[in-house]
């Protein structure tokens, strides 16, 4: 039996799950352009991405891992993928992707991970009407490990890669605060 593959809608004030899987607005890929980062701007919309982690010092703030069905590559890049992911643990390439296997064998584009907020998901990435989640601890606790091992080096070397990941976390920041004062105005206003 074929998996039906729909996408549901993000209803204003839903929150994303850690682990799950969303697909975001072209808005998001608009931004990390216009910062002067790279990403997927042609496809990237249309691909799920990895809420890996919700952050920890910034309320409402998420980071994204773009990801791939491997199916779609050809042997040079698995071979680079293979490559990067054995290197030595001290090789920082060797954080900047994971595979993980199931129904579909996907690669997870650690060092093109991007910070996002809820205002930039379109929707749950869903297989027969179900939100996909990733479960397998195993993967779950290595794409972490390897996340962390990203975000320390651009933390070191602020827009070190591509997408240039401080800038967009800086805007989504701002833009943040500048809805919470929204509201707190709003709610002034009404009282």
């Amino acid at each position: 039996m074929k998996e039906s593959y729909c996408y549901g809608s993000f209803l204003l004030g839903e929150q994303m799950i850690e682990n799950g899987l969303y697909v975001v607005k072209r808005d998001i890929l608009n931004i990390i352009t216009s910062l002067g980062g790279d990403c997927d701007i042609n496809s990237g919309d249309k691909r799920p991405v990895f809420c890996c982690v919700k952050d920890n010092k910034i309320d409402g703030l998420f980071w994204a891992i773009p990801t791939s069905d491997i199916s779609h590559r050809d042997e040079s890049q698995i071979e680079y993928y293979n490559m990067c992911m054995q290197c030595d643990d001290r090789d920082l390439r060797s954080c900047y992707y994971h595979i993980v296997r199931g129904n579909r064998t996907a690669l997870y584009k650690i060092s093109s991970c991007y910070p996002i907020t809820d205002k930039y998901i379109d929707h749950e990435y869903t297989v027969n009407k179900t939100h996909v989640i990733i479960q397998k601890r195993e993967d779950i606790t290595e794409i972490n490990r390897k996340f962390r091992r990203i975000i320390s080096m651009e933390n070191r070397k602020p827009n070190y890669f591509r997408q240039h990941i401080t800038d967009i976390k800086n805007y989504l920041i701002q833009e943040l605060e500048s809805g919470k004062q929204n509201n707190q105005d709003t709610n002034k206003d009404t009282n």
